[in-house]
Order: structure tokens, then sequence, then C-alpha cells
């Protein structure tokens, strides 16, 4: 009979078939190691995508808890008289002395998206992305794709909206509070106390090696070595690798990085993102019985997702760490069957291990 590893590892090798890229970190308790799986060479560095935004959010979790600024304190007087012009104007009216921290954190100050979003840009934004593969993206570059070519959602506080841009204000204002560069920010608090030595911030930090990247596949292309991939910034542009992943999300996890009072307030989920998954402050919950029926009983987890088939997740019943990049726009339904199968195999063998306990008490 097979083992748990055995099953997964079996998983994995299937996996690796069908993905131009992979790179697996699975810890449990039923477990005896973490397996750690990578299709290219060991610690193999991959793009984060938008699981980076859990960086940023506690880079402001950590500020608030450091009274540098307050959870509901408004974000105008952050900027320059002018900068944020435009893109809070919903029905006429401008919102953007109402917009918190809060708001931003929760996607719900009625700013746009200017990655998907809905936009009057001629050729849309991605398509210019991948057209000119030589253009460098600015933070004030991406604030004025929004800014210029589209239309605020609602009134702060009224409507969830997924937003890039909302995360790039969060960047900026980092930046701002402690008179610092963003990366320098990362570093400090996040990369170098939890020894992410292998983790960079993409274009910005001077240890990034943008040659190092696993393969970033947009529409059957690979883009990892395009300077367009600079369209990220404190929204999810990391290089990263899945041990320094696992590292975060364990810190995450046991709340070294900011207190539980903190986490138990960002794990409010009200607002629904897509199937299956809920939005809190600056992160995800992950209800596996809303994505499919049979799936009733998994435990809930709490992390982030990235557009790439990148996930990073904790498991809050057990403790259970999962990270995956595949590393393909394409691949995100492929992502999901993973975790799944690899989540399958785990609460089985937990399943068994509880059984074989009794049946020797018995």
């Amino acid at each position: 009979m097979k083992t748990i590893e055995q099953k997964i590892s079996d998983i994995l090798k299937s996996f690796e078939k069908k993905a131009k890229t992979l790179q697996v970190y699975i810890e449990s308790d039923v477990l005896s190691n973490p397996i750690i799986h990578e299709s290219t060479h060991l610690n193999q560095k991959f793009h984060s995508a938008s699981v980076g935004k859990l960086m940023t959010t506690t880079l402001m979790v950590q500020s608030i808890e450091n009274n540098l600024l307050s959870w509901d304190q408004t974000i105008h007087g952050f900027f320059e008289k002018g900068y944020l012009d435009h893109l809070f104007v919903y029905q006429n009216q401008d919102y953007q002395d109402e917009v918190t921290i809060t708001h931003l954190l929760s996607h719900t100050s009625g700013i746009n998206d200017y990655f998907e979003g809905k936009s009057d840009l001629k050729p849309s934004f991605l398509d210019q992305v991948l057209q000119h593969p030589e253009r460098f993206y600015t933070p004030d570059d991406l604030i004025d794709v929004t800014r210029k070519h589209q239309k605020a959602v609602g009134k702060p506080g009224n409507r969830f909206l997924y937003s890039d841009t909302g995360f790039i204000l969060l960047g900026l204002i980092l930046e701002k509070i402690h008179q610092k560069p963003f990366y320098e920010l990362l570093r400090k608090h996040i990369f170098d106390p939890l020894s992410m030595n292998d983790t960079s911030f993409m274009f910005y930090d001077p240890l990034f090696r943008q040659s190092e990247l696993a393969p970033v596949i947009v529409r059957n292309k690979d883009i990892k070595d395009y300077i367009s991939l600079s369209l990220d910034f404190s929204g999810g542009g990391l290089s990263t690798t899945v041990r320094d992943l696992a590292k975060f999300m364990k810190a995450w996890r046991d709340h070294q990085l900011f207190s539980a009072s903190s986490y138990q307030k960002m794990t409010v989920f009200h607002h629904h993102f897509t199937s299956g998954m809920y939005y809190g402050l600056g992160m995800m919950e992950l209800r596996f019985e809303k994505v499919f029926f049979l799936l009733k009983g998994f435990p809930r987890f709490h992390g982030h997702l990235g557009v790439l088939g990148v996930h990073a997740w904790v498991d809050v019943l057990h403790g259970d760490i999962y990270i995956i990049n595949m590393g393909n726009f394409s691949d995100m339904v492929k992502s999901f069957q993973l975790l799944i199968q690899v989540t399958s195999e785990l609460e089985k063998a937990r399943k068994n291990t509880r059984i074989l306990s009794s049946t020797s008490k018995d």
C-alpha cells in the first residue's frame, strides 16, 4: 500500500506533465516531512503574482500596530493635492476624502482595477504589456491607467471590486509614512526577520535577478524576461520560492508578524470574490464546499491567490501549509484541481489516523 507521501508525489508528477512549470510545498501533521516538488531545479524562483498582496497587507498592519496610521484613517492626507483626482468619482461626486485604509485593504473603496477592470484603454492594458515588453511601469503609470481610462464603481464602503490600483496606493502610503522605498520595507520587516533569503521585490530590489524566474506564461507566451512585468509594484511583484513563501505563511499562521487581534479583525470575510472564495482585509478565505458540494467537510483555508496559478494557504483547522506555483495565466483551474487532490489525500490520511487511534484505544 502506498504511503501518503507516495500518493501526493504521484499527483504532483501527473500535474507536472500538464504544466510548463510547477513548484509545490506541502507541510502537514500527517506527513513525516514537508513535500517539496520543483519541476526545474532546487529553490526555483517564480513570480508571486497577487500572493504578494499578503506582504503589503502585513506591512500595513504592522504600521497600524505601531501607531503610524489607523484602520479607519482617510488616505487623502498622504498624497499631494490633485493626485487622487478622478480615481474616486462616482455619479459625478468625488469621494476621495472619504476613502480609508480599510476600504483599500478590503477592496471596497470604489476605485477601479487597472489590470482587469472595465476600461476604455485601447489596446487593453494586458495587450499593451504583451505588445511592449520593453516598457517599464512605475506606480504612477499604473495609477494613471485608472485615472485616465476607468471610472469608479461605487461609493466607498458600498461595493466590493478587487483592485490592484487600490493596493498600489497602499504601497505608496507605506513609502510615505516610513520615508523608505517599498523594497527596503519588505526586506527590513519581513524578508530578513524570516530569513527569506531567496525573495526580492521585482525591478526595485538590487537582489532581484529577472533571469532566475521560472516561466511566466500569458496567452501561451513566456514573458518572464519582459520589462513590462513591472506591472505589479505593491500589488504582488515578488520573486520568491516555495520554501520562502512557506516561511512567511507559517509566520502569518503563528502571529509572528502582527498580533492575533489584528488577524482576527482581518478574517471577517464579508465579500464574495469568486466561486468558493471570500475576501476580508488584505486576505482571502477558501471555502471548498462552495467550489464543489462534495468537498463539504474540508477545512477553511486562509491566504491568497495569484492570477498565474499561485497559491499560498494555511489550513485554519490543522495549520497545514500549501504553496503552489504553475506560472500560467491559463492554469488556474488546474492549480485548483491540484490543490483539491492534495487536500483530499491529506484529509483521508487524517481520517485514517483517527480511526486507527480509536481502534487501538478500544
